[in-house]
């Protein structure tokens, strides 16, 4: 088998990845990870410290993205074209290294892949197809049966993965080399078959660890391990969010403290690192699992330095006390993020985010007295959204401005299978901001035009937020987190 790595592939290892080859090679399959990164291709770029010109950058990449005009929109899209990182040469590149290795032999191709690298997936296809090697890709969105259904049109493919099919993937890879049909398997969508994902999976300590030992470790910055404590959210509602709506996303399950905590030691020892990057949507999910990690991660890793992400829900504390965030930093988390999504309560009900500005103002004024790193994720265009809304983002930001290290400031995006999507199918009436809306489930989104962004008043607002953003991410950050600098 040969898996190819078309992920957020420049800063560590990814976690798919590495899981597929752990399970292919327990059931005796013979695995080869091809990684851009290997061939001197990096990922896309991931919050670097901004530069000088960085506001007028942003100013810039709204205005564009904003605007009605066809001849705009156009050059817009050439541009990101040419920005994405397998584009042109890379790609060449990529098939070259393809090629070598279809031409020593293989059995079958798995890719996991990101939305963006459609085309490269269509080219790799393509190349496999002329060898007669079958072709099987996975990622995240595909359990939306609109994305899956566009990917299962590429010439050259098998079929899509929709579901966390980790208990029958050996089976799946044996029936794909042998040209058996792969309908049969629940979460495996094919050409002009109906999408069928498979059940969210139980009892995830019965997985593997993840075998990394096949990317190239000596072109990442830092030795930083990426870790999953759980699938899902623990609170799981935001009307936004694609990721509750994904894969592994549409239900909340943990591993025990102690699994994570054993592969903890042994990715440790396996990668001599003492990084670790946990990808949960929401750390403080499994109450066990934080406090173990508060506790007791000191004792099997003691050098250990990690970040993760943490929802803070209304008046409930969910485990980030100042007492607790004293904890986590004494136990080696040296940056948190949380989803602020915006400084207006209001947009923050429509949302359904569950937070409350109040708690989150305690709550990063605990983070930042314990000595830890902050990065907040925030979200413009949110349909309701006003100007006044967005100048209370705004002076959120200027507020914090001294205390909070990193802002990911986001464009609204109308993704496939979110709840404001299906809301929207049901009743567009009730979304008077949204207009032109097309499906581009290629990218499992819907485009749209979004009308107060016509609104001088609104742009007003926009590019105040968009300076504050730009004077928090001109800092340096803390040194302790540096290693994690451009990691999301």
């Amino acid at each position: 088998m040969l898996l190819i790595d078309l992920n957020n592939f420049a800063r560590y290892p990814t976690l798919a990845v590495g899981l597929l080859a752990a399970i292919l090679r327990d059931a005796g399959i013979s695995v080869a990870v091809l990684s851009p990164l290997a061939l001197g291709v990096s990922g896309p770029p991931r919050e670097p410290r901004t530069l000088l010109w960085g506001e007028a950058e942003a100013r810039l990449r709204y205005a564009t993205a904003m605007s009605r005009k066809p001849l705009v929109t156009r050059a817009r899209a050439a541009l990101v074209a040419r920005r994405n990182p397998l584009a042109r040469n890379a790609l060449r590149k990529l098939l070259a290294a393809l090629d070598a290795k279809l031409a020593r032999g293989c059995d079958a191709v798995l890719i996991s892949t990101y939305l963006m690298y459609f085309d490269a997936c269509r080219e790799i296809a393509s190349a496999c197809a002329a060898r007669g090697v079958p072709v099987l890709i996975g990622g995240s969105y595909f359990a939306q049966a609109e994305v899956a259904n566009e990917w299962t049109r590429i010439p050259g493919v098998n079929g899509v993965v929709v579901g966390e099919v980790e208990p029958q993937v050996a089976e799946i890879v044996r029936a794909l080399i042998d040209g058996e049909a792969l309908e049969a398997f629940p979460g495996v969508c094919v050409p002009g078959g109906r999408v069928a994902g498979a059940r969210p999976l139980l009892g995830l300590d019965a997985l593997p660890f993840p075998d990394y030992g096949d990317f190239p470790w000596d072109r990442y910055p830092n030795r930083i391990v990426p870790m999953l404590t759980g699938r899902g959210c623990g609170w799981g509602v935001c009307t936004f969010c694609s990721d509750v709506t994904s894969t592994a996303g549409r239900s909340f399950r943990s591993r025990s403290p102690e699994n994570v905590l054993d592969e903890l030691e042994l990715q440790a020892r396996r990668h001599a690192t003492e990084l670790f990057a946990f990808t949960d949507l929401k750390l403080n999910s499994d109450a066990a699992v934080w406090t173990a990690l508060l506790s007791r991660l000191r004792a099997r890793v003691p050098s250990a330095r990690w970040i993760g992400a943490v929802h803070v829900t209304g008046n409930r504390p969910d485990g980030v006390s100042l007492a607790e965030l004293r904890a986590a930093k004494a136990a080696g988390m040296v940056r948190l993020t949380t989803g602020l999504e915006s400084g207006s309560q209001r947009v923050l009900d429509l949302m359904r985010k569950g937070t409350e500005l109040g708690t989150t103002r305690r709550f990063l004024d605990d983070a930042v007295s314990a000595g830890l790193s902050v990065r907040l994720t925030m979200i413009v265009g949110y349909p309701g959204e006003r100007a006044a809304d967005v100048a209370r983002s705004a002076s959120f930001v200027e507020e914090y401005a001294g205390k909070v290290e990193r802002i990911m400031l986001n464009r609204f995006a109308l993704v496939t299978g979110t709840r404001v999507h299906r809301d929207l199918e049901r009743d567009h009436e009730a979304f008077p901001d949204l207009d032109s809306v097309r499906a581009n489930h290629r990218m499992a989104v819907l485009d749209h035009a979004f009308a107060p962004a016509d609104e001088r008043g609104y742009r007003k607002q926009i590019y105040r937020l968009l300076a504050a953003v730009h004077g928090v991410n001109r800092r340096p950050i803390r040194e302790s987190a540096s290693p994690f600098d451009g990691v999301m």
